[in-house]
């Protein structure tokens, strides 16, 4: 299951989810914010990346406009009625129909639309959007250090 345990929603940085059920693409868009500096929550439906918004301030959301067993709409009108102010990316795969609706949508629930990403998703999109928002950090490498989960920058 991708959805991650609670204590990404206790830190200091900068907070992204990303809701996808493509679990290659969720992990691939986790994994580049992540390397930039930013804490990522991942889930797969609707009601449990709104559960995840419910007491924290994600900065920013990847959302996958068509979800399977929930629906990009669902997410969009519990953000509307949190009256969430980040930024929402939508992510689609090229039905421009789909993603015009979804986009109008989010607008009249006074939801933040950033521009969507066209899928397969790039890394170079996603650092784009992040480094338009001032989020990215320098990459970040593992540290071969005893705590194998930390993180240190990239030197260049």
């Amino acid at each position: 299951m991708l959805e991650t345990p609670a204590p990404w929603a206790t830190s200091d940085q900068h907070l992204a989810l990303v809701i996808d059920d493509d679990a290659r693409v969720h992990e691939f868009v986790a994994a580049t914010l992540a390397e930039h500096g930013i804490r990522v929550g991942s889930f797969q439906t609707a009601k449990t990346a709104l559960e995840a918004v419910d007491g924290t301030a994600p900065t920013v959301i990847f959302l996958d406009v068509a979800l399977l067993e929930s629906d990009a709409i669902d997410v969009l009108n519990g953000l509307g009625k949190r009256n969430y102010r980040g930024v929402v990316h939508l992510m689609s795969g090229g039905r421009v129909a789909l993603l015009e609706a979804v986009q109008r949508l989010g607008v009249r629930n006074g939801v933040t639309l950033g521009p969507h990403l066209t899928k397969p998703v790039s890394r170079e999109a996603i650092v784009q959007v992040i480094t338009r928002m001032g989020l990215s950090n320098p990459p970040l490498q593992p540290d071969g250090g005893a705590d194998r989960g930390a993180y240190r920058p990239v030197s260049r």
